[in-house]
């Protein structure tokens, strides 16, 4: 499945890596690969060549929502090159890379 159709209503960002001397950011995410799925699957979201990075995020929310429903309400990815958003439980991320790649993991 191509990083576009992936819908991130209700999923768990766990956890971001940032690495300013390879301009590259990598987020943990769970979430839910169809509507109808129960169980959520685990992915890194790894975004390269990146030029700008955003974000205005409340840990004790981001916390409290993963325990009922999810911290993360949607995402607008960049198709290519380009800035995605990520819209959180009371905050936001914006990050502007050439290119996403989304490892899912077993």
């Amino acid at each position: 499945m191509s990083y576009e159709k992936i819908e991130l209503h209700d999923a768990n960002l766990k956890s971001k890596s940032v690495n300013y001397e390879a301009n590259s950011v990598a987020f943990e995410i769970d979430y839910y690969p169809t509507e109808q799925s129960k169980q959520r699957i685990s992915a890194t979201f790894k975004f390269s060549d990146v030029s700008d990075y955003n974000e205005n995020s409340n840990f004790k929310e981001l916390f409290n929502h993963s325990k009922v429903g999810g911290n993360i309400s949607y995402w607008v990815p960049a198709l290519k090159a380009g800035t995605t958003y990520f819209y959180l439980a009371r905050g936001f991320i914006s990050i502007t890379a050439k290119s996403i790649a989304v490892v899912n993991h077993a």
